[in-house]
């Protein structure tokens, strides 16, 4: 449904979506944010087998999310919000929102509906398949309704330190479960195994808060790929994923807080099958 220009569109979270603590994973957010993103190109009749007519891409290259403590059910309905908060010559720029029913008391008495799991920003480009450069948005212009108003965070490019020293590092070999159906290694596979690096006992008492990622370069099918973790000295973490010609391929930035008290499992059953 599209209302003033803002797409929703509801998903059911599945046991595969949820980590140990409760919480939507880094890749459910990518997944079911980038589904809608195509349920939303689809309507405006230019989604990916669309272009691909006109020997055209889409290409993303950029994400940010800032993430809520907020609990996810088994089977809870969860809902992804989407528009298009900039257009510019070369560049398409997406804010979301993923939320879930407010079932709290205090929601309850304060008349809010909804309650915030994630928001961010995403950067899109076109590519030409034939020349693989940059294509201008103007054939975008009369199809895409941009709503500048409700842009969630500034569009500007976030800038990564260079990794000084790793803290951890490891190498992964692509398979068959890294591609996507452009027989490359998708881009939830680089955050997926850039989050192999992260220490067991942050991921055992810590909830992931932001993740910003750039993907720079393809990769294909049994390239070798290595994956440096580096504490920086700001809280963050600095992943870094380079191929075998030592090209950095995709960067990601990632913060942690203390975990919130863990629901009972009692608690995080909907009951309402």
């Amino acid at each position: 449904m599209i209302t003033n220009g803002k797409y929703r569109h509801t998903y059911t979270a599945t046991a595969s979506d949820i980590t140990p603590l409760y919480r939507l994973t880094p890749n459910a957010m990518l997944m079911y944010f980038q589904d809608s993103f195509a349920r939303l190109m689809t309507i405006h009749h230019v989604a990916a087998f669309d272009i691909v007519k006109q020997h055209r891409m889409w290409v993303i290259t950029e994400v940010h999310i800032d993430v809520q403590p907020t609990v996810t059910y088994w089977s809870e309905d969860f809902t992804v919000e989407i528009w298009v908060s900039e257009l510019t010559s070369l560049r398409i720029y997406c804010d979301f929102r993923i939320v879930r029913k407010d079932r709290s008391t205090s929601g309850r008495l304060q008349g809010k509906n909804e309650q915030l799991i994630a928001s961010g920003s995403s950067q899109w480009n076109i590519l030409n398949l034939d020349t693989k450069r940059l294509e201008t948005t103007d054939f975008l212009a009369d199809k895409l309704t941009v709503v500048t108003e409700l842009m969630t965070a500034s569009h500007k490019k976030v800038r990564f330190p260079k990794l000084q020293s790793a803290d951890m590092q490891m190498e992964h070999r692509a398979t068959r479960l890294d591609l996507d159906f452009n027989f490359h290694v998708s881009n939830r596979s680089y955050v997926t195994i850039a989050m192999l690096t992260m220490p067991d006992e942050v991921l055992s008492t810590q909830t992931l808060s932001s993740l910003t990622v750039h993907w720079l370069h393809e990769t294909y099918l049994d390239d070798t790929l290595t994956c440096s973790m580096s504490h920086t000295d700001d809280g963050n973490y600095l992943h870094t994923l380079t191929n075998s010609e030592g090209v950095v391929v995709c960067e990601l930035m990632s913060r942690w807080q203390p975990q919130p008290e863990i629901p009972e499992v009692s608690e995080v059953l909907n009951r309402d099958l």
